[in-house]
């Protein structure tokens, strides 16, 4: 648990070795047994380069699916169902890639469909089983994460309670922070005290804290946000009671992680290799979309000025990855003058600042196209969390605790609140864009991103934009 990247170097050694072996047993069973076709000599030196190139394969695969961000808390459940994503994925692109019109389908397609079995058995079993023995050793008390209890009121009792309930979860909890209005209303803590809710940052700074389990009740309740913007930016697994999380990021509602009332608010989000692939993905889109657009960018540069006096690009100061702030490009879809007497407002239906052209191109979302430019930069992705504007994150930072978790990722040209929601109407659809937002932070993945990008070209072709 606390050095996971050794499980993901086993887990990848394993994987090797199997899909290694898996390779060999299904060149034997469909060219040695005689059961498909004629027996043919079998050369290793031969196959060992094409079985090489097989499971780098299946290893992107997996990498892609999420398989190799290993975390040994997580839902066997859920990992299962990854596993059975990523082999049926896998062996399609395959069946794509070895269709061959000449051979009888029921034999090879029989072959392949068993050999995606075998890789959906090897993939599950190494992590279902590595889940099983980390489950038993935390039990055992292996393994375990020092943990510190932030609360000394009834929910925190209740929160100690369950731990001691549930060893598998491995928060070993060291010692306690809490008020003296909390404590004076507890029974006596089962744990060292070690000082009030306003130590909390000295604490994590005094090292020696792997995990944080917030479960804070009454007055200390109000704290709730200023405890969470401490732990900001430190690699400490923090936990909250699910029952406080809608407190934190404007009425979300989560599901409860791994089966258990705790909600981790300090998750990784993706791995290096998701994030390399993520990166590749956006270079090849942005160029691929630019050079099959660029007809759209010549009409659009000739009407825009046409009907609305003014340049073609709008540009706007919005908040990044890391609270980095940069120049957003857009098509101009508003008068030049627009927000001149108001300030930064919120674009709502029906906007009277909007131009003809404007109203089109947002209905369409041709006016994010520019933004293929920031991706190429780096600046942002193709799949994120609609960048605000400086005015809008200063504010929403104070009201929402959590908000700054938007600012883990790279925003996105388009992302889950886009393609669900129109652009921001008022103020009050704030907390459901969140919603949103959170959902696709806490569920990051490539494929989830594929099927964001699908979603959002229906989108623009039935014009349901602002």
């Amino acid at each position: 648990m606390k050095h996971a990247w050794y499980l993901r170097i086993a887990l990848l050694m394993a994987d090797l070795t199997l899909l290694e072996a898996a390779f060999f047993g299904v060149y034997w069973w469909r060219f040695k047994t005689g059961m498909f076709v004629n027996p043919v000599a079998f050369f290793l030196p031969d196959l060992l380069v094409p079985s090489l190139i097989v499971a780098g394969y299946w290893v992107l695969v997996l990498a892609w699916f999420g398989l190799f961000r290993f975390d040994p808390l997580a839902s066997r459940a859920k990992t299962l169902r990854a596993c059975l994503k990523a082999s049926a994925f896998g062996v399609l692109i395959l069946f794509i890639l070895t269709f061959d019109p000449n051979q009888p389908l029921p034999s090879s397609r029989v072959i392949l469909a068993s050999y995606g079995a075998g890789i959906f058995v090897i993939v599950a079993v190494n992590r279902l089983g590595l889940l099983t023995v980390l489950r038993e050793l935390r039990v055992r008390g292996y393994g375990t994460l020092r943990t510190l209890l932030v609360g000394g009121g009834r929910r925190a009792r209740n929160a100690l309670h369950y731990l001691s309930e549930h060893p598998e979860l491995g928060l070993k909890v060291r010692g306690m922070l809490a008020d003296s209005t909390d404590l004076a209303s507890s029974e006596a803590a089962p744990v060292p005290y070690l000082g009030p809710l306003s130590h909390f940052g000295p604490q994590l700074r005094g090292g020696g804290v792997e995990a944080v389990l917030i479960a804070v009740d009454g007055a200390a309740e109000r704290q709730l946000g200023r405890l969470v913007r401490v732990l900001r930016g430190r690699r400490t697994r923090a936990f909250i009671m699910a029952d406080q999380y809608p407190l934190l990021t404007g009425e979300v509602r989560p599901a409860r992680i791994h089966g258990h009332p705790l909600v981790e608010i300090q998750a990784e989000l993706l791995s290096w290799v998701e994030r390399f692939f993520k990166r590749v993905t956006d270079v090849v889109l942005s160029l691929v979309l630019l050079v099959v657009t660029s007809p759209l960018w010549l009409v659009l540069s000739a009407l825009i000025p046409w009907t609305s006096p003014g340049p073609v690009f709008h540009l706007q100061a919005r908040v990044g990855l890391n609270g980095r702030v940069f120049k957003l490009l857009k098509f101009r879809s508003m008068r030049q003058d627009a927000e001149a007497r108001t300030g930064a407002v919120l674009a709502v239906e029906g906007d009277p600042r909007v131009t003809v052209v404007g109203r089109w191109i947002r209905r369409t979302r041709l006016d994010e196209l520019p933004q293929l430019i920031n991706v190429l930069l780096g600046r942002m992705s193709i799949v994120g969390p609609r960048p605000e504007r400086i005015e809008f994150v200063e504010r929403f930072l104070k009201e929402v605790p959590l908000y700054a978790r938007r600012l883990n990722v790279k925003p996105g040209l388009t992302g889950w609140s886009q393609v669900h929601l129109k652009y921001d109407r008022s103020a009050d659809q704030i907390p459901v864009k969140l919603k949103y937002d959170f959902y696709y932070i806490e569920n990051m993945s490539l494929p989830l991103d594929i099927k964001i990008m699908f979603m959002t070209l229906f989108v623009m072709l039935r014009g349901e934009g602002l």
